[in-house]
């Protein structure tokens, strides 16, 4: 049986960085560093599915701003991710973390780079996200 699995992250700007989220080490690609966000729950638009997971993960209120860039992966040879990724800014810098997550670290140009699955970087560079940025 195959599987569609429609999900969204955010580009979460605060202040000239990015924030940035380490997987719980117990977690499916535990340790690896990603931007907030999850699966769209059934019946739920895009946009309002990531304020809500931005919220659940990090305790953030974010404005969704626009969208960055969408993309498709195989996380396994009968499931396939649709990933839908938004520039978002935030209210504040003050993260709490749930337990998905055991490090969040608010990244310029250069942390993001070094820090960030090496897949998600190269969807970055395919799509010219560092250019559509604000960092210092």
């Amino acid at each position: 049986m195959t599987t569609i699995v429609t999900a969204v992250k955010g580009i979460v700007q605060y202040d000239n960085r990015i924030l940035i989220v380490q997987r719980a080490a117990a977690d499916s690609g535990g340790g690896t560093w990603e931007c907030p966000g999850g699966k769209i729950d059934f019946g739920e638009q895009p946009e309002d599915s990531l304020i809500r997971e931005i919220e659940e993960e990090t305790g953030l209120t974010v404005t969704v701003d626009r969208i960055a860039y969408a993309s498709s992966l195989m996380t396994h040879p009968d499931r396939q991710v649709i990933l839908l990724v938004y520039f978002c800014t935030a209210t504040n810098d003050a993260v709490e973390l749930s337990d998905e997550h055991d490090d969040y670290l608010w990244a310029d140009d250069s942390m993001f780079r070094q820090n960030i699955a090496p897949n998600i970087l190269a969807d970055f560079e395919q799509h010219h996200i560092f250019r559509k940025l604000i960092l210092s």
